[in-house]
């Protein structure tokens, strides 16, 4: 699949064109001449709530503290709600 490269100048000015364009190929926009991010679309069934909790650095802080605490079983949760 081809991809397209363009600096952050190029997609503030025309970031209509290349919000459609990302449905058809990759877009990797540059800053000072290095890759810095890709634009990816959202398709109907992605569940924008779920990407934005999973991509928040503090959801994602919290989640890493809690997995080194102690585990409990399903049971057992479902015996404490």
């Amino acid at each position: 699949m081809p991809m397209q490269v363009i600096p952050l100048s190029e997609a503030k000015a025309k970031l209509s064109h290349y919000a459609q364009r990302c449905h058809k190929e990759p877009i990797i926009v540059t800053v000072n001449g290095r890759p810095a991010f890709q634009m990816v679309p959202l398709h109907e069934d992605d569940d924008l709530v779920d990407r934005l909790i999973e991509n928040h650095p503090g959801f994602r802080r919290l989640l890493k503290e809690r997995l080194k605490g102690p585990a409990i079983s399903a049971p057992e949760v479902l015996r404490r709600l």
